[in-house]
């Protein structure tokens, strides 16, 4: 591959995925999470472009406040997933990028996090970067915000430099029950060590203030993951169903309408074409009604607006 081929061009983020990340971003707020993106490459004339479809969330094997890692056997278990997720959508995706939280501090990637992302494109010089901040507060309007970045890491004067990528977010019709499935996983995965921890810390002969302590604990844990992920999720597919429905009923009534021959085209502001062409058939060019056709608009997703930085109130 030669050096303009294999020069990172574009970045494409479905609204699945970015939406994915916010929530494993607001799932913990005292530890940082991780995972890996699985999309496509898709190499060009001019570049490589990234489209990033999915995600592969592995199990937290070190849990620290200001670290996550990535592990040799993450990589492993997520190339697995790629497979699994070819096949279900039909399309050649590999791991093409790492993600992980910054929750209580900034978007900006640390040291530790530019050496990672630099040993990562040594695999791949095409592998980006996303980290989201999250639990962070807007001094100005005094409001919660989440931040999204993407990155790539470049040696520069013996320095490990960050480089910013721009991105795009590509619309998607619907959420798939794929993605939903990923979610929950972890949800019980992070449910697993609360659990665990929960046990650890009641192991031995504990006194009834320390118990009582360690239920409120884990209480509001199990609490917190239900109203971050749980209840939108659920107001999300609520949301959709109404959609949906509104769309079959609308669906079914130009069903009959053409199985009996009317042809009930209308314009915007609600009045039929028929009557309209009728009333104008003499040709006057006073009172004529301008008609407006709507069509669904191609996802022509390279024509929309670019961004290094998303920023999103929580």
């Amino acid at each position: 591959m030669n050096k303009q081929t294999d020069q990172l061009t574009d970045v494409f983020i479905s609204d699945e995925v970015l939406m994915m990340c916010h929530n494993l971003a607001l799932l913990t707020e005292k530890e940082e999470v991780a995972a890996l993106l699985i999309g496509q490459k898709i190499i060009h004339e001019y570049g490589t472009t990234v489209s990033v479809t999915a995600l592969s969330i592995p199990p937290r094997g070190e849990i620290k406040k200001d670290r996550v890692e990535i592990m040799s056997e993450d990589l492993v278990n997520a190339m697995e997933d790629a497979k699994h997720f070819s096949r279900i959508k039909g399309a050649n995706l590999n791991v093409i990028g790492w993600y992980h939280s910054h929750p209580h501090i900034t978007v900006w990637p640390s040291n530790v996090d530019l050496q990672t992302q630099l040993n990562l494109q040594n695999m791949d010089s095409c592998f980006i970067g996303i980290i989201c901040s999250s639990y962070n507060t807007d001094t100005t309007t005094m409001m919660k915000e989440m931040k999204t970045v993407c990155f790539q890491a470049k040696q520069m004067n013996g320095t490990v430099q960050r480089i910013d990528v721009k991105f795009q977010v590509a619309p998607t019709t619907c959420t798939s029950q794929l993605s939903f499935g990923v979610i929950v996983k972890h949800i019980e995965t992070l449910y697993d060590e609360l659990i665990k921890n929960y046990n650890e810390a009641n192991e031995g002969d504990i006194s009834p203030m320390a118990q009582l302590h360690n239920d409120s604990v884990y209480t509001l844990s199990g609490i917190h993951m239900l109203e971050t992920v749980a209840k939108p999720m659920l107001q999300m597919l609520e949301t959709q169903r109404e959609s949906s429905t509104k769309r079959i009923q609308s669906l079914q009534t130009k069903l009959e309408q053409l199985s009996l021959g009317i042809n009930d085209e209308q314009y915007c502001d609600g009045t039929n074409k028929n009557n309209v062409d009728h009333e104008n058939s003499d040709d006057s060019s006073e009172g004529l009604v301008t008609s407006v056709q709507i069509k669904n608009q191609p996802k022509d997703i390279k024509k929309g607006k670019k961004s290094s930085m998303v920023s999103s109130p929580v």
